[in-house]
């Protein structure tokens, strides 16, 4: 994706979210509800002006942080092979909170949606486009699988992330059975996640001690 559509996509997403909270906040409660516990119970509330303004601030922000920043990466040259894969994945970043945003404004104007059901094909998606940018990731220091075994090494960069492609798009085929054991879902997100990136970090390091073995 170019640097031009993604900045479209962007501002799209931002204006999408303010856009729902001016239009919906006549309707909305003083008190609102912010947070859901692992059930998708609500279980945490904030002002009816946090729960308006604060995403659509964090995206703002957000998107400011990741899509400047890696232009003053001292290997920007390397972000720049696989850029337009990591535009395409920032912008379902940004559309993922505009839908979260937006499940939270309907949530409470009183249809009260299950939360987590409707969170786990989000979250897949999230995570296989996390998949498909990791897989194509060249050595950077801000972007990918960064541990001190990848970043002193590009075969263990590359073999590390070529891996980790797989395994954050497993972990999104596996979170989506949580829509099948809806009671479970968040372990079927969490624990292949937290599976993965764990194990990511001590494969680097043991193909590291591999091809250094008197480091």
């Amino acid at each position: 994706m170019s640097n031009r559509n993604t900045l479209i996509l962007i501002a799209v997403f931002i204006l999408a979210s303010l856009a729902a909270s001016l239009a919906l906040s006549p309707q909305l409660p003083e008190l609102m509800a912010t947070h859901w516990d692992e059930l998708g119970q609500a279980n945490g509330y904030s002002s009816k002006s946090f729960g308006l303004y604060f995403l659509p601030a964090m995206q703002l922000g957000l998107a400011v942080l990741l899509y400047f920043v890696p232009q003053i990466d001292p290997r920007r040259e390397n972000i720049r092979k696989f850029r337009g894969i990591y535009n395409t994945f920032l912008v379902i970043i940004l559309g993922f909170f505009t839908y979260v945003h937006i499940l939270s404004l309907v949530w409470n104007l009183g249809i009260k949606v299950d939360f987590l059901a409707w969170m786990t094909p989000a979250f897949a998606a999230i995570f296989f486009a996390a998949g498909s940018m990791i897989s194509h990731a060249q050595p950077n220091f801000f972007i990918g699988i960064r541990t001190p075994w990848t970043l002193s090494d590009n075969t263990v960069w590359q073999k590390t992330h070529a891996v980790g492609g797989w395994a954050f798009k497993i972990s999104a085929i596996l979170s989506l059975l949580g829509m099948v054991f809806p009671a479970q879902s968040i372990w079927f997100m969490m624990v292949p996640l937290l599976a993965s990136a764990l194990g990511l970090v001590v494969y680097s390091y043991v193909l590291y001690r591999q091809l250094h073995p008197f480091a």
